[in-house]
């Protein structure tokens, strides 16, 4: 910045101080117009002095450049700090193991039709486009409180209490069946009595899509339940 930036702030001291003693003097005068004058007059004066010399105001269009170009570096560093770990599932000191277990899984169609893999799994199949896909869905708003195995152990649910349902627990589906897990997804935890930190879906989904959504849920039941 050239040298006509620099404030005397020693100099803007005395101006407010001299300002100050003709403000409280002025209505001692007893004259109206004087009050007035002295009292907006030098208001407009002290908010162009703190304007001007402390809130850089004059500066301002320049600021805003190095602002947002500094802005627009801290994005792109951010993005290429964070990109390789978003797009992989391990690092060198890290694992995403709950991305590792739906791969494990697999996550089938819309209408659970995944292939069978090599190893006697479930191949993961391509969902096509525009078509509904539940275990995708599942994966997106369940699995961070109910696992991406069903079993409750989501890290978004670790502090709830009670504990994300586990759908893997045959003690689950003695008390549930297909209108109140279809009620529960739609209105929240609370329209079925259990916990309120179960939120509501409905507004997400159709009745026809509700319906697929517990059919997925479903996948999750112990065999002979």
């Amino acid at each position: 910045m050239s040298d006509n930036h620099h404030v005397n702030y020693k100099k803007i001291y005395f101006w407010l101080l001299g300002l100050l003693v003709v403000s409280v003097a002025g209505p001692f005068i007893g004259i109206g117009w004087v009050t007035l004058v002295t009292a907006f007059g030098i208001a407009l004066i002290k908010a162009n002095l703190v304007i001007q010399n402390f809130m850089h105001l004059r500066w301002e269009k320049q600021l805003a450049k190095w602002v947002l170009l500094s802005s627009l570096i801290l994005m792109a560093l951010f993005v290429a700090g964070v990109a390789p770990d978003v797009m992989n599932h391990e690092g060198n000191n890290w694992e995403n193991l709950a991305a590792q277990a739906a791969v494990e899984r697999g996550i089938g169609d819309d209408h659970g039709e995944g292939g069978e893999a090599p190893d006697g799994g479930t191949a993961v199949v391509a969902a096509e486009p525009g078509v509904f896909n539940p275990g995708g869905q599942y994966n997106l708003i369940c699995a961070l409180c109910h696992g991406t195995a069903g079993d409750g152990t989501g890290v978004g649910g670790a502090a709830f209490d009670p504990s994300p349902a586990n759908f893997t627990d045959p003690v689950f589906w003695e008390t549930r069946d297909d209108e109140s897990i279809k009620t529960a997804i739609r209105d929240g935890g609370p329209a079925v009595g259990v916990s309120a930190n179960m939120a509501p879906w409905g507004a997400l989904f159709d009745d026809a899509q509700l319906d697929e959504m517990v059919e997925y849920v479903k996948t999750f039941r112990p065999q002979g339940q």
